[in-house]
């Protein structure tokens, strides 16, 4: 399985406009016609519809996308099988988890959890609204493309703050519940402990270790994450550690043993049977793709 991160980015021949957190790529001609594998995208990815129509395969599931179509993921979704009509465009921006997390103090928005629980979501824009997204792009490239300024950092964030708002009203229009970011502590610790669990960069840690990271108590750590997901602290890391060992087995390059300590277990037994008593199944029989 091929991993998309910046490195990738760096090292591809392809069209893309860079920097350590940003990527942009705006034209489908240069892949159209290539074979790809299984994709792990490793950070944020938004794109755009521009023209034509494809179908593509996101961590087992097929959607069919059409012009106009928004798509959101947060990091680590696996793109397998797609295909595209010989129109197909589409506008691609990635975005690292620690550039993600300066803009959200900036723009001072959050998702609701319904964001945090979904992997990724596909909503529709108008015209008009593609037509403001075409322009992000076209402004973001050429910022990135420019030299370095005295405020090129700050205008390409205002220039996200800008994005961020248009899609906030996207949502908004479609029904989407979302919030402002406010200042009670139970939403900033939320906030906090939603952006560390999944930042691939940072290990897992138990509900007494991410309660004193944030210099709280483990009970009241536990009750914030219950008022405010309707799931406890311990849910909340235990869904995202499967999730996460999910992709890393369908990557046959790694041993289950190799993926227990990557997981942070003791030992592959003790993963063993977290795997299985909150799946159905053992991470072999989940990796020979047998799934209840």
């Amino acid at each position: 399985m091929e991993k998309l991160d910046f490195q990738a980015i760096v090292d591809s021949k392809f069209n893309f406009h860079w920097n350590e957190h940003i990527a942009l790529f705006c034209d489908f001609e240069e892949v159209r016609n290539l074979s790809i594998s299984d994709v792990l995208v490793e950070g944020f990815l938004f794109a755009v519809v521009t023209h034509g129509q494809a179908q593509i395969s996101v961590d087992d599931k097929t959607y069919q996308l059409k012009e106009g179509d928004v798509i959101t993921c947060k990091p680590r979704n696996i793109f397998e099988r797609s295909m595209m009509s010989m129109d197909f465009n589409a506008l691609l921006l990635f975005l690292s988890p620690e550039y993600v997390a300066q803009l959200s103090q900036m723009v001072r928005m959050e998702w609701t959890y319904s964001t945090f629980s979904t992997s990724h979501k596909i909503l529709h824009a108008d015209e008009m609204a593609v037509k403001r997204f075409r322009y992000y792009f076209d402004l973001l490239q050429n910022h990135l493309s420019c030299p370095n300024s005295p405020h090129k950092e700050l205008s390409l964030r205002l220039l996200f703050a800008s994005m961020a708002y248009d899609l906030h009203d996207l949502h908004d229009f479609q029904g989407e519940e979302l919030m402002y970011q406010t200042y009670s502590s139970g939403e900033n610790i939320l906030r906090q402990f939603m952006q560390h669990l999944h930042d691939p960069s940072q290990p897992y840690l138990n509900v007494n270790e991410y309660a004193s990271l944030f210099n709280i108590t483990p009970k009241y750590f536990s009750s914030v994450c219950k008022r405010l997901t309707g799931k406890t602290a311990n849910q909340l890391i235990s869904d995202e550690i499967v999730r996460s060992a999910q992709i890393t087995l369908r990557d046959s390059s790694k041993s289950i043993k190799q993926i227990a300590a990557m997981m942070g277990f003791k030992n592959q037994s003790h993963f063993g049977r977290f795997f299985r008593q909150q799946t159905g199944v053992s991470p072999q029989q989940y990796r020979e793709g047998k799934t209840l």
